[in-house]
C-alpha cells in the first residue's frame, strides 16, 4: 500500500479556521502485511525519537483498523516525512489523513473522501488544515456538529 497526503495552509486572510490549500509538499508512506510491527522512518523528523516512533499515526492507525476489522494485525511502515514539523504546514494534519486513509486501505474496505475528513475531524477540530489534506487544492470549510462542510474552489489566475 502507498499512502500520499498534501502539506496544508490554514487560516489564510480572513478565513480563520475555515480556509485552507494543499501545497506541493507530501508526506509518503509505505506499507505491507508483516509478522512483527516495523516502522522506519526518513526525513523531517527522523532524528527526534518522539517523531521518529510515529506514536500519533499508529495510534491512529491501530484504533481504526481494528474497529474497521476487529483484527490487531502487524504491519511494516517506511515513513518518508517531507513535511517540516511545527511550521505551519498542517504535519499533524497529513499524519491524521494519512492514518486514517492507511486504516481503512489495510481493512481492505471501501471509504468516500469525506468519510475520511469527517473521521479525522475526531483527532483535529480544525477543518482548513484537514480539508485541503483530504480533498487537495483550495477549500473553504465548516464544522457544525460531528460534521465537516467544505467546498473546493479554484484559486483566482492572480493568485497562482
Amino acid at each position: 500500500m502507498f499512502v500520499s497526503v498534501p502539506a496544508t495552509s490554514a487560516n489564510l486572510g480572513p478565513g480563520f479556521d475555515t480556509l485552507g490549500l494543499a501545497v506541493d509538499l507530501r508526506n509518503e508512506i509505505i506499507i505491507k502485511p508483516s509478522k512483527f510491527l516495523s516502522v522506519s522512518t526518513h526525513g523531517e523528523g527522523s532524528n527526534n525519537p518522539k517523531i521518529k516512533k510515529n506514536t500519533l499515526f499508529l495510534n491512529i492507525f491501530n484504533e481504526n483498523y481494528k474497529r474497521l476489522t476487529g483484527r490487531e494485525d502487524n504491519f511494516r511502515f517506511e515513513f518518508h516525512h517531507k513535511i517540516p514539523i511545527s511550521r505551519g504546514l498542517g504535519s499533524s494534519s497529513a499524519v491524521i489523513v494519512a492514518s486514517l486513509s492507511a486504516a481503512y486501505t489495510a481493512a481492505n474496505k471501501k471509504y468516500s473522501k469525506r468519510e475520511i475528513l469527517n473521521q479525522a475531524l475526531k483527532y483535529e477540530n480544525h477543518p482548513d488544515n484537514i480539508t485541503p489534506a483530504v480533498m487537495g487544492g483550495f477549500n473553504v470549510a465548516c464544522v457544525e456538529g460531528d460534521k465537516v462542510y467544505s467546498k473546493k474552489r479554484r484559486l483566482p489566475e492572480y493568485l497562482k
